[in-house]
């Protein structure tokens, strides 16, 4: 959502950034179909682009965090001409794959990191995903927002381990980054917008919906541009979208040409939520420094 840049854009705004942070489909204001065909890249890409005309903005920087960062990654492939660099936060680019059975996909992870860092798709994939936890938001809101981040390792990545501690009631502080009116403002959406649109941000990958709509995109066009600078943000502690995933994209030689800045931070998943001044700062140093020059702005 939105709201969750909160921390960002108003020191952006300071420097004199013009900034434009949307609710990605499904979340917040914007329409909310729960037909997963509407949330496939290509349509996302296209829904962006149409903002941007709206606006009159012809050439910005892209900046994500989770499905933000799916999203600017199509962006660079459909609409290259519209974006001079690129910003990922805890998911870095996300590459172009062929159609693959999830569970296969699933268990290559398992084997090489010891657990299923996506299982949790399986459930969020489910029928019945919005009236579990519809039923359960306390337990919800707390293993989403973790105050120890260790326990998405069991408690939430892994296949079952949502459901299961959703049915248990499993509860456990809120970390320091959420306070009490984040948490109500996060309940009183939800129960009231409900979980089946934002659930189909996973249905189209367990479904190969995503994967089947990025095969249009042509061999030239699956990477960024290498003129497009780009930043990538990993979150130390983030036991999902691990740091090593990032770093693995962009150390391929497909990027040997890139202009990569690469920072970890010192936080979970919620880097935006937990450390919004020192991204400010970082975004705003790199695009001084790196994205005006390579842009002659």
């Amino acid at each position: 959502m939105s709201r969750d840049w909160r921390h960002i854009v108003p020191h952006l705004k300071e420097k004199g950034y013009g900034v434009l942070a949307p609710d990605m489909l499904g979340y917040g204001e914007t329409a909310k179909p729960t037909d997963p065909a509407a949330y496939v890249p290509s349509l996302i890409s296209k829904d962006l682009v149409d903002i941007l005309d709206a606006e009159k903005l012809d050439k910005v920087v892209a900046v994500g965090h989770d499905w933000g960062s799916k999203a600017v990654s199509r962006l660079a492939s459909y609409h290259p001409e519209r974006f001079i660099a690129y910003a990922f936060f805890a998911v870095a680019f996300m590459e172009v794959t062929p159609p693959t059975d999830f569970q296969i996909y699933l268990d290559y992870l398992k084997r090489v990191y010891g657990y299923d860092l996506f299982g949790y798709w399986t459930f969020f994939s489910a029928p019945d995903a919005n009236e579990v936890i519809q039923a359960h938001m306390e337990s919800f809101v707390s293993i989403m927002y973790p105050y120890d981040p260790t326990i998405w390792k069991t408690r939430f990545a892994p296949t079952g381990a949502m459901r299961g501690s959703l049915l248990e009631d499993y509860v456990a502080p809120k970390p320091s980054y959420v306070s009490e009116e984040d948490k109500k403002h996060f309940i009183e959406t939800f129960k009231r917008n409900g979980f089946e649109a934002p659930t189909c941000w996973y249905k189209i990958m367990t479904s190969q919906l995503a994967a089947k709509d990025d095969q249009q995109i042509p061999y030239e066009r699956l990477i960024p541009p290498a003129s497009a600078p780009i930043y990538f943000g990993a979150a130390k502690h983030d036991y999902i979208a691990l740091p090593k995933l990032g770093y693995t994209v962009f150390g391929k030689d497909e990027f040997s040409k890139h202009n990569v800045t690469q920072k970890e931070y010192d936080a979970d998943h919620w880097v935006v939520l937990s450390k919004g001044d020192e991204i400010a700062r970082d975004l705003d140093a790199w695009i001084e420094s790196t994205v005006a020059a390579k842009a002659n702005i």
